[in-house]
């Protein structure tokens, strides 16, 4: 059967006015994970109602390469308030979307304990800047082409990474005169060095894709996250989807494996019993005779192979410490003249 849409409004003591949301929920008999999907400018909760056929296309085909599991999705209307959050001020999107959207679904909605959240450019930029100030809240967040501006500090925004200011927002936060450590302070890549340790204690899976060819250079923003994530040795999933754009027809395609890979994390890939006890008999064999069919795949040859090469990383990491990071410490890459 298809799935449902309702519509309707929440206030807030966080935002000026009630703010108009959208649920999608499929048929079920049982609880099912909870997604907050972010809209970027021009993105309403009317959206999320034009996405209900492609989901039900998408839970259709359940034993499909690119599987995404029934899940209840809320959109909310963000208005022209970009997500903004002004601890000084009436826009307080953070504080909404933590302490009164998510319990208020949560209170009126089956769904069971696993809240992800989602976004798609703006959306995505509000929905990273939210999961790592507060990433207890969720298990994971996924971006689509958010967007981000590259940099630590206002001043390090060049032109070419300021075009998306023609579309509107906030004056404090989009166009000439907005508050430059408002915008340090909703940066997302700040908000991962200044909650980086909470985030690697959290869990918090990441997911971040980007168009190698957004006319609004959405890309640099992106990539700049991913380089402060890999320093940070935080992990993370990140796609630069070859010419592909801000928009167009890669759009649905990139979508479905964001959901898909939203569902990987509560329906990881199975191990094949049968291919594990064979590689365990081979490899205590010594590897004699011919490897079993899909030996190197297992779990079993990984995990001889990490321990064969255990003395190799802990002789290393006695001159170089960073031998035990996941992400090693790399030089500035050079950009040709």
């Amino acid at each position: 059967m298809p799935s449902t849409v309702t519509l309707h409004e929440i206030s807030s003591q966080h935002l000026p006015a009630p703010v108009p949301y959208a649920v999608l929920a499929p048929e079920q008999t049982d609880p099912l994970p909870l997604c907050i999907l972010l809209m970027g400018a021009g993105g309403t909760r009317d959206s999320l109602l034009d996405l209900q056929p492609v989901f039900d296309s998408w839970w259709s085909e359940s034993h499909a390469p690119l599987a995404v599991p029934r899940m209840i999705v809320a959109t909310p209307s963000p208005g022209p308030d970009y997500y903004l959050e002004d601890p000084g001020g009436s826009m307080q999107w953070d504080g909404f979307l933590a302490t009164d959207f998510i319990p208020h679904l949560r209170a009126n909605y089956p769904v069971n304990d696993t809240t992800v959240i989602g976004g798609i450019s703006g959306g995505g930029y509000g929905a990273l800047k939210l999961a790592f100030g507060r990433p207890h809240i969720f298990e994971a967040v996924a971006a689509m082409q958010p967007m981000l501006e590259p940099g630590l500090h206002e001043s390090d925004v060049r032109l070419r990474n300021r075009l998306h200011h023609s579309a509107g927002g906030p004056k404090q936060l989009i166009g000439p005169s907005r508050d430059a450590s408002l915008w340090e302070s909703n940066n997302p890549a700040n908000r991962a060095l200044e909650h980086a340790l909470q985030i690697r204690n959290s869990g918090l899976a990441i997911y971040i894709e980007a168009a190698d060819h957004d006319f609004l250079n959405a890309h640099d923003g992106a990539e700049f996250l991913h380089r402060v994530l890999w320093d940070l040795d935080l992990s993370h999933e990140y796609h630069l989807v070859r010419n592909a754009d801000h928009g167009g027809v890669t759009m649905r395609p990139r979508l479905r494996a964001m959901f898909a890979w939203l569902g990987s994390l509560w329906n990881p890939p199975q191990t094949d019993d049968e291919a594990e006890k064979a590689a365990t008999i081979w490899l205590q064999s010594g590897m004699k005779g011919k490897p079993p069919a899909g030996a190197i795949t297992t779990d079993a040859f990984i995990h001889f192979l990490r321990t064969a090469f255990e003395p190799l990383r802990a002789e290393a990491a006695k001159i170089d410490p960073t031998t035990r990071r996941r992400f090693g410490i790399l030089e500035s890459s050079r950009t040709p003249n």
